[in-house]
């Protein structure tokens, strides 16, 4: 390998490096603007504040929580309920295309469902992400 070859692949390393620190600087500051002027809770504090009422286990929340966190690698502890991926967190889907499907799957996996692509593709709510898993895990555990 060449000298010239070397350079090349070291520039084009530093490049990458430079544009995914860029894109990561990026993503924290919409995480921060969606996120701005609210406090974060814990998850017990997030599953009392929006599902306790409604009868929703605790581990199908924490467990949606988790995945979401994971799959679109960012801390979550300031999400409502409410957050909408297909508005206020919809920047999401613009640092990985492809973590909807991964989302999805992890869901199946994780509480032992199906959901179909019509299914996930009418969910757009923290809410109604939740309702949905446990709308399918309901009917096993009765």
């Amino acid at each position: 390998m060449g000298m010239e070859t070397i350079a090349l692949i070291a520039i084009l390393v530093a490049f990458g490096i430079f544009m995914s620190l860029r894109e990561a600087k990026a993503k924290q500051g919409k995480i921060a603007e969606a996120f701005s002027g609210r406090d974060p809770k814990t998850e017990q504090q997030f599953f009392e504040s929006y599902f306790l009422s409604e009868g929703v286990p605790f581990s199908v929340v924490s467990g949606v929580r988790r995945i979401l966190e994971e799959h679109l690698d960012a801390d979550l502890s300031r999400l409502e309920a409410v957050d909408d991926f297909s508005k206020n967190l919809g920047f999401f889907w613009n640092y990985d295309s492809m973590a909807d499907v991964e989302i999805v799957s992890a869901l199946e996996k994780e509480f032992s469902i199906k959901i179909t692509d019509q299914e996930a593709a009418a969910t757009r709510t923290v809410r109604e992400i939740v309702n949905l898993v446990w709308g399918k895990k309901r009917p096993a555990i009765k």
